[in-house]
């Protein structure tokens, strides 16, 4: 009996060590991704970018429930190597991947800041990369802690930077954190620039980050600077605003009241990618 015993509490532990080890697997597993995500932050507050990617790339493969915000960080990341060729290409693994997540705004918001430079712009960045790249990282990084805390006190802070002679990269940056500010003077601020009153050299960017951020709430303002504007260029960056935005009937209506044959192309072509069917019964009528 003893031995029947002895046998039964062997092949019992024999049985049940691999499921044991199957139970304890999947939290390694997370507390890894975890521990990549940690090192990931650890290296972006380094400025050690590849060391980051690396770490994301990780947290990526290991499906952990960070993974969106990962593949956030790792555009940053690219962005700041100037790997121009991933960042848009990472942010739409981050869209196709999680598309209900929070961060996906915010890898549209580098894309467009990204697509909006210039190869001239791309060139004097890379030429003053180790000065003017880092002191604009640091005020970005006060004047973000400083709009989370006392938006008031910020705005005329925000507002210098965009006006005064700062580097492009800086300007941008504050008006993409002006633009995810809630509070209504950050967002007046923002149509201030949006519509050229306050540093009209920022206004595309400005339109770019209302589309982002404000979504159909700016739509109004939008369509208004569409019709004052003469300027074709500013019309095209509305056109992509109200894209990104969703608002297939906002464009539908300036498509029929178009008269620019080019511009009218350029909404048409948005209006075809969008699954909406005040656009589809737009298609059918100009078919008719």
């Amino acid at each position: 009996m003893k031995l029947n015993l002895r046998t039964t509490c062997l092949l019992i532990a024999c049985c049940t060590t691999p499921l044991m080890h199957a139970a304890t697997a999947e939290p390694s597993a997370t507390v890894s991704a975890e521990d990549d995500y940690t090192r990931g932050t650890q290296a972006l507050d380094q400025q050690r970018w590849q060391d980051a990617i690396t770490s994301f790339d990780r947290v990526v493969e290991a499906k952990g429930k960070k993974a969106d915000a990962a593949l956030y960080w790792k555009a940053y990341a690219l962005n700041k190597l100037g790997r121009d060729e991933l960042v848009s290409s990472t942010c739409s693994q981050l869209q196709t991947s999680f598309a209900s997540s929070s961060w996906n705004k915010d890898c549209a918001a580098l894309t467009v800041a990204h697509g909006a430079s210039t190869a001239e712009a791309r060139a004097d960045r890379d030429s003053r990369r180790s000065t003017v790249g880092s002191d604009a990282d640091l005020k970005a990084l006060a004047l973000n802690s400083l709009l989370n805390r006392d938006p008031a006190q910020a705005l005329p802070l925000v507002r210098n930077i965009l006006t005064g002679n700062n580097s492009p990269e800086l300007k941008q940056r504050a008006l993409t954190m002006l633009a995810q500010n809630a509070s209504p003077d950050a967002q007046a601020l923002v149509r201030d620039v949006a519509t050229g009153k306050v540093a009209p050299e920022e206004q595309k960017q400005a339109i770019r980050m209302m589309g982002v951020f404000q979504g159909k709430r700016a739509n109004d303002t939008l369509a208004e600077i569409y019709h004052s504007s003469n300027d074709r260029s500013i019309k095209r960056t509305v056109i992509s605003s109200l894209f990104i935005s969703g608002d297939a009937p906002r464009m539908v209506e300036l498509a029929r009241n178009e008269k620019d044959l080019s511009l009218k192309h350029d909404i048409v072509s948005q209006l075809a990618l969008m699954k909406d069917k005040a656009a589809t019964d737009y298609m059918m009528e100009l078919l008719k």
